[in-house]
């Protein structure tokens, strides 16, 4: 029975050429290694690398490294099973090595467990200031808190009370501002939720944090306006933003705060601040507040201003945020920038959707800009994977056949659509709304376009202001104000 270690196996097949090379000199060390030599097991693995273990001989491993031995399962089990702890060893060190942020705290929480008091405050001061320093984010606010609280069993175990009580006020503001944050920042994954549909019966954090009036709170005399407290401030006028949608002020005032303080921020969570602002926005453009567009497009701009461009690398089902981009620029009449922001940041995405989506995204602004033949060039190389670029193709082609009177065309493609939306059930509810009430539509104003009948318009008209959700809506509108003419 072949004994070799699969999980050691994986381990070494994940280390890089030049962490193996680390790790070689890692197991020669007899801190480590407790005197045994390990050297010559792992040059036998790496000889194996990527290779199947079940064509592995457990014989061969061991004559290879312990020549002229008996052979010994158990052995070579027990070997087996340090290697890989040592593997465990290796990540651990090389991580802390690489994290200043860790080595202080293991080390003032080692000097603080040996009783090496002196050595402890210096390094408290220095690794604190280190940490003030730093991009601000939730890590930041973490690795602060660990600090202090550790701090703060320094000054109760060397009896400096009075620093001790100063400093744990100053700490419970910071335990609470902390606590805030979190809350916050659940509530609006909350809030997300329930916009789609999903509830709970007795959700305790939308029902603490409802109640929760910052200005009560912190808006007193002898509460410093600190980093921490900003940001509060900023989750504070986010949920409020999302829980009352008719109260635009709690939106803008989030923004003139993030605006205030950004600067600080590191770039993940700057990213994820424009990210919550952008799906606002997308809320409001979806309640039909149009003037969110300008607002977006904004945001957009920013975003791309600081290189924040995540979500552009992200392979993302069942489509990437690149499309709202372009629809967005497009929205605002702006066919250049749609036009350098395609070819700036195309090459970001994901290979496997690389083409299809920098096709669709020319087909796009080529059908804004009235040429429907280069729209339809482009939108024929789409080839569909996943159920948005299929149904994003298909009304784009719906839409240059009509623009081009290719009739035939356009009712074998509204076939095809409508066979798709019935067999595939992974689209989703509301795509599946918008499509269906599209196609009703469309095939209705193809049908008069070739076929004129003023009653027909007018019924046409009036089915298509009853329907609250429907793709290419202002394309629709345009085409039935000209077939009244």
């Amino acid at each position: 029975m072949n004994i070799i270690n699969y999980k050691l196996l994986n381990f070494l097949n994940l280390l890089s050429k030049e962490d193996l090379t680390e790790f070689k000199k890692f197991i020669c060390s007899p801190i480590y290694s407790l005197g045994r030599n390990y050297l010559p097991m792992l040059e036998e693995l790496i000889k194996y690398k990527n290779a199947d273990a079940d064509k592995i001989s457990a014989t061969d491993l061991y004559n290879a490294v312990y020549p002229g031995k008996k052979y010994s399962g158990q052995t070579l089990k027990n070997r087996f099973s340090e290697l890989l702890k040592l593997g465990e060893e290796y990540i651990i060190y090389k991580g802390v090595k690489n994290d200043i942020v860790e080595r202080d705290s293991i080390l003032t929480k080692a000097y603080l467990e040996n009783r090496m008091f002196k050595f402890y405050e210096s390094k408290f001061k220095k690794a604190l200031s280190y940490l003030e320093l730093q991009k601000t984010d939730d890590k930041k606010f973490a690795d602060i808190y660990s600090l202090n609280l550790r701090n703060l069993w320094y000054l109760n175990e060397t009896e400096k009370f009075d620093k001790y009580f100063t400093n744990i006020y100053d700490h419970s503001i910071y335990s609470v501002s902390m606590s805030l944050i979190s809350l916050f920042d659940y509530g609006i994954e909350f809030l997300q939720q329930v916009n789609l549909n999903r509830k709970y019966d007795h959700n305790i954090v939308l029902n603490i944090v409802r109640k929760i009036k910052y200005e009560d709170i912190f808006d007193k005399k002898g509460i410093n306006e600190s980093e921490i407290l900003n940001v509060v401030k900023l989750y504070y006028y986010l949920f409020n933003a999302f829980d009352n949608l008719e109260q635009e002020s709690f939106y803008f005032e989030a923004r003139k705060v993030f605006n205030k303080i950004s600067a600080s921020f590191s770039d993940s969570y700057k990213y994820k601040f424009y990210m919550i602002f952008i799906y606002y926005c997308t809320r409001m453009q979806n309640l039909g507040r149009k003037e969110y567009h300008a607002e977006l497009f904004k945001l957009y701009n920013e975003k791309l201003d600081n290189g924040l461009i995540t979500d552009f690398t992200e392979n993302i089902f069942p489509v990437n945020n690149f499309r709202d981009y372009v629809f967005i620029g497009i929205e605002m009449g702006k066919p250049d920038w749609v036009i350098n922001f395609i070819k700036k940041y195309s090459g970001y995405l994901p290979k496997k959707n690389r083409e299809n989506e920098t096709n669709l995204s020319y087909s796009r602004v080529s059908s804004y800009l009235g040429d429907y033949r280069k729209a339809l060039e482009y939108v024929l190389k789409v080839k569909p994977y996943n159920y948005m670029h299929y149904l994003d193709a298909s009304v784009a082609k719906l839409i240059s056949y009509y623009e081009l009177d290719m009739e035939e065309e356009a009712f074998l493609e509204i076939d095809k659509l409508i066979h798709y939306v019935k067999s595939h059930r992974e689209i989703s509810k509301i795509h599946k709304i918008y499509n269906k009430n599209f196609i009703k539509i469309y095939s209705k104003l193809l049908k008069i376009k070739f076929n004129p009948s003023k009653k027909e318009i007018v019924n046409l008209e009036g089915e298509f202001k009853e329907l609250k959700f429907v793709t290419k809506r202002d394309w629709i509108r345009e085409k039935i104000k000209l077939l009244k003419k």
